[in-house]
């Protein structure tokens, strides 16, 4: 093989390889593209459900507070109107825009999410134990209703 041979051998090899090269980037660009349409999709989805749990949690506790008196009717409701209020600023947001805010706002009040973070917690304990007081109660009636063993 003369040099002239093959220096155009490699130049050919070589487009050949560059070629190749922008046919798997435009793939992996294609496919990433899908990618990321599927996962904003789910997060879409994820948000909606969010928010339905959002509305369904705010309808409870303004349930729960028209049926007690007092300073706790009065926080159930601030609760309530709270999660009302988070609800629909999710409503049509994008996961980033959500993100960002939220890494935003947590920047400039620290101590205004540890707060938040403390009351989101007394509000999921409250709903895990009306939650479960139906159950527990038929546990008890079960209890006590079984057969019992004969002493002897």
């Amino acid at each position: 093989m003369t040099n002239t041979t093959l220096k155009a051998k490699l130049a050919t090899d070589a487009e050949a390889a560059l070629a190749a090269a922008d046919d798997i980037t435009t793939k992996a660009a294609k496919r990433l593209e899908g990618l990321r349409a599927a996962a904003s999709k789910t997060a879409n989805a994820g948000r909606d459900r969010l928010v339905d749990m959002a509305d369904g949690l705010s309808v409870q506790l303004e349930t729960e507070a028209d049926e007690t008196k007092g300073l706790q009717a009065q926080m159930l409701d601030g609760l309530a109107k709270g999660v009302a209020t988070a609800s629909d600023s999710l409503r049509g947001r994008t996961l980033g825009d959500l993100l960002a805010g939220a890494q935003d706002y947590a920047r400039r009040n620290p101590a205004t999410v540890a707060v938040g973070a403390a009351v989101a917690g007394f509000v999921l304990a409250r709903v895990i134990h009306l939650a479960a007081a139906p159950r527990q109660g038929a546990e008890m009636r079960e209890l006590s209703s079984a057969p019992k063993a004969p002493r002897g």
